[in-house]
């Protein structure tokens, strides 16, 4: 039985080694043609190459020469029309720059407007950090109230403003990310924060109005040098300081001031300021607002030697740069001027109550001014110095808070990383994202924004882990109960005819269709109480309780106060047992407008 089985074995072991042989036979038979027919393949190919070399060195007409031409431009302007594409379906504004030769700002500075909602210690750290990353290279600080003044300047003083520890602490900040330190002070225009105190409303230019300082008044010169005094204490080591000195709206109005040209006025507290600052600080320069320059002459300013006492920074943050400061404008300036700065925006430029900003339009400002710089910076003898991205915290010291600092990251994000690349396209999106903290998820996602549809980055960026990324997530929550609440309100007073103005008044509705109408308020006012809470809690840690509250008051609680007010409107009415028969009594109110009935 053994010997059965080792001979059927023997049988088997030697019919597999027949396969094997055979198999091995054929492959090496096969092997053999493959590489003839290879040689034979690349022995022709070489052929067709050397023969067609020959034909392109002896025989090409010119009109194949042309064809091919054609040809070659052909595949490159359906290389354009892809990346056109692809800008189109991220929703990128189209600006004419060239991407392989893109113009990049040598300084590119966020701008940080302190007058309004004042960032924590903690969080500015974490945010110098991030923009560094996105590109930044500076920061311009405007400090208005916040700054720690002392002695005769202490009244304007804001009762929350950082002490001296903390400007020390900011400073250090920005040095740690490698930022350079611009402050920026009031010394014309814009001086609310100090004129609306009684111990400064005598440096008025306009008794009733803090906007602006007379520059012929005893104890302006002075009061200027002392806050540049203050501030130049805390910053020793900072080459620039900004001196303000836009939309001065009141000059040339008071008795010393009306009987002189506004050029004149200007040019001279303008010289006065900036040399008094180079007396004392004569390595410090010195840079100013330019909308004030852009229609004086360039002959007195050269006469006034202005190019050397400032810097101009030249600030449009609309789409049409050029419309407002049109080619003869920078023509003036590179004449006038060695070199000159830039400001665009991020946030706070389109809407004084906005809460979150239109990245789209501002990527666009900001795409727009790279196009102008790479075109003007030509004019000027040593070009461009840099860039400022603005994101105003409040138009004046007086208006209301628009877009908050964390609720506006993605827009700077978005705006930083163009000006720091010079374009924006497909190609920056894991720049954007990675500097964003968001999840990257399918990297053959092309569409990682969509800025027609998602102006606000909401949809697209509402994952992103930020530092401020829960406030900015609060903003969509925002917009929602908003729209909400103001829709509710628009039926329930105006468009539906039982809870209206003239309801309310006359205490004469139909208590049925009133329960109808307030059926869904105690859901939406519950809604908006929600969000107000939210706000507490995503806000903590950003900015103080003033702020947090100033910002509830001012966005929420309007709201708020007017769903109670249809609440109690609704309980009132529908406390009513009894009706007077129409008609109803004239309203005496009409005689103040001259109806007597």
């Amino acid at each position: 039985m053994k010997w059965k089985t080792k001979l059927v074995l023997n049988r088997d072991n030697m019919m597999y080694k027949l396969g094997v042989l055979s198999y091995k036979r054929k492959f090496c038979t096969l092997l053999i043609f493959g590489c003839l027919g290879f040689t034979t393949y690349t022995i022709d190919f070489t052929g067709y190459i050397k023969e067609w070399n020959e034909k392109i060195s002896h025989f090409r007409s010119p009109r194949q020469i042309q064809a091919d031409k054609k040809t070659f431009n052909n595949f490159e302007d359906n290389k354009y029309a892809m990346a056109q594409s692809a800008e189109r379906l991220l929703g990128i504004p189209f600006v004419n720059i060239d991407t392989s030769n893109p113009y990049i700002p040598k300084q590119r500075i966020v701008h940080l407007d302190l007058k309004g909602a004042p960032p924590t210690l903690g969080f500015l750290k974490k945010f110098f950090l991030m923009i560094r990353n996105m590109g930044a290279t500076g920061i311009l600080l405007e400090y208005e109230d916040m700054f720690p003044y002392y002695g005769v300047l202490k009244p304007i003083r804001a009762r929350n403003a950082y002490t001296s520890k903390d400007i020390g602490s900011i400073l250090n900040y920005a040095e740690e990310s490698n930022l350079m330190v611009i402050p920026l002070i009031q010394t014309f225009g814009h001086v609310e924060f100090a004129l609306k105190h009684k111990e400064f409303e005598k440096l008025r230019e306009v008794p009733a109005s803090p906007q602006a300082l007379c520059p012929n008044r005893n104890g302006t010169l002075e009061f200027v040098m002392e806050i540049v005094k203050q501030v130049m204490e805390l910053h020793p080591n900072s080459d620039y300081l900004h001196i303000g000195c836009d939309e001065v709206f009141q000059m040339g109005e008071c008795e010393i001031c009306r009987s002189q040209l506004h050029e004149n006025l200007f040019l001279n507290h303008i010289k006065k300021i900036s040399t008094s600052i180079h007396q004392k600080y004569p390595n410090l320069q010195l840079i100013i607002w330019d909308d004030m320059l852009r229609h004086l002459s360039q002959q007195a300013m050269i006469e006034m030697k202005l190019g050397d006492l400032i810097e101009p920074m030249v600030w449009v943050y609309a789409e049409d740069i050029y419309h407002f400061v049109a080619p003869q404008i920078w023509e003036k300036y590179a004449i006038v001027f060695k070199t000159a700065w830039t400001a665009s925006a991020f946030k706070g430029a389109f809407g004084e109550t906005l809460y979150v900003p239109e990245a789209r339009r501002h990527l666009e400002n900001n795409l727009r001014w790279m196009e102008v710089m790479a075109q003007q910076g030509k004019l000027f003898k040593l070009g461009f110095n840099g860039i400022v991205l603005t994101g105003w915290q409040r138009y004046d010291h007086f208006a209301v808070l628009c877009e908050i600092l964390p609720a506006s990251i993605p827009s700077l994000a978005l705006n930083l990383v163009t000006v720091t690349n010079g374009f924006f396209n497909l190609s920056l999106k894991t720049k954007l994202l990675s500097s964003l903290s968001c999840p990257q998820g399918n990297s053959r996602n092309i569409q990682f924004i969509n800025l027609d549809s998602d102006p606000h980055l909401w949809e697209k960026l509402g994952r992103c882990m930020f530092p401020g990324s829960p406030v900015f997530r609060l903003m969509y929550r925002v917009h929602m109960i908003e729209t909400e609440v103001i829709e509710y309100v628009q039926i329930t007073t105006r468009q539906k005819g039982w809870l209206t103005a003239y309801n309310v008044r006359r205490n004469y509705s139909l208590p049925l269709r009133v329960d109808e109408l307030t059926g869904g308020l105690p859901r939406v006012y519950h809604s908006m109480i929600s969000v107000a809470k939210s706000a507490v809690d995503s806000m903590l840690g950003i900015f103080d309780n003033y702020t947090i509250a100033e910002w509830i008051e001012q966005r929420l609680y309007p709201y708020i106060i007017e769903l109670e007010k249809i609440q109690n409107d609704s309980v009132t009415l529908k406390s009513i047992q009894n009706w007077p028969s129409r008609p109803l009594s004239i309203m005496k109110d009409l005689k103040r407008f001259g109806i007597v009935l």
